[in-house]
């Protein structure tokens, strides 16, 4: 579904930016897999937050205007909870790869 080469991967960094690389993973999750509330607010804050969306994106190492601008892309083609045939619009958790595998890969954080 997701190309690894969309972002650039970063193993390395301090604790700290690999945390923030963790919140950041953990939006994405929301945003494509969580239920309809966490997905709605998540798509929020990736696409209209510039306050936080900056800060925290610093705060992991990230260029955020790079990562929107990636994740503009992805929405753009649909690559989102509408066309992702699991998708299920309930409070059920969906059981997925650790983010340290799954995001790191897909998102490169």
């Amino acid at each position: 579904m997701f190309k690894s080469s969309m972002l650039q991967i970063h193993d390395k960094g301090t604790a700290e930016e690999r945390l923030w690389r963790a919140v950041i993973t953990k939006t994405l999750e929301e945003w494509i897999c969580g239920p309809l509330s966490f997905s709605r607010k998540a798509e929020q804050f990736l696409f209209d937050d510039n306050k936080d969306f900056k800060a925290v994106c610093s705060s992991a190492g990230m260029d955020p205007e790079r990562l929107r601008k990636r994740l503009m892309t992805i929405r753009a083609r649909g690559i989102q909870k509408e066309n992702i045939p699991f998708r299920v619009r309930t409070h059920k958790r969906l059981s997925l790869p650790q983010p340290a595998s799954w995001g790191q890969r897909a998102f490169g954080v």
